[in-house]
C-alpha cells in the first residue's frame, strides 16, 4: 500500500513540476485533480492539501500514527484499512 501511495504521489509531483497548468488545477483543486489523473475514487471524508517550499518555508510531513490498544488487537480504522479498506481507508480504490 505504502509503495503505490509513494508511486502516485511521485507521479502527480512529477506532472506538476513540468505542467503549469496541471500544477494550477492541483492547486485549485487537489482531489478532484488527484483522482482524475490516477482514476483512484478517495474517499469523502479525505481531505488532499498541497503544500510548495519555497526559500523560507519548509514542511515535515509526519506520518499517520498508528496506536494499538493494550492488548496488541488492532482498532475499529486500523482492522477496516486491513480488511480491504482501500489506500486511504474506508471507500478508497486504491488496491
Amino acid at each position: 500500500m505504502a509503495n503505490l501511495r509513494k508511486k502516485l504521489e511521485e507521479q502527480i509531483i512529477g506532472k506538476a513540476m513540468k505542467d503549469d497548468s496541471f500544477r494550477k488545477q492541483l492547486w485549485e483543486s487537489p482531489k478532484n485533480t488527484f483522482e482524475r489523473e490516477t482514476g483512484i475514487s478517495l474517499p469523502g471524508s479525505l481531505n488532499v492539501t498541497v503544500l510548495q517550499e519555497d526559500r523560507n518555508n519548509m514542511y515535515l510531513i509526519l506520518p499517520q500514527v498508528h496506536s494499538q490498544s493494550g492488548d496488541g488487537e488492532l482498532t475499529e480504522e486500523e482492522l477496516a484499512l486491513v480488511s480491504g479498506g482501500g489506500l486511504w481507508g474506508e471507500g478508497g480504490q486504491g488496491t
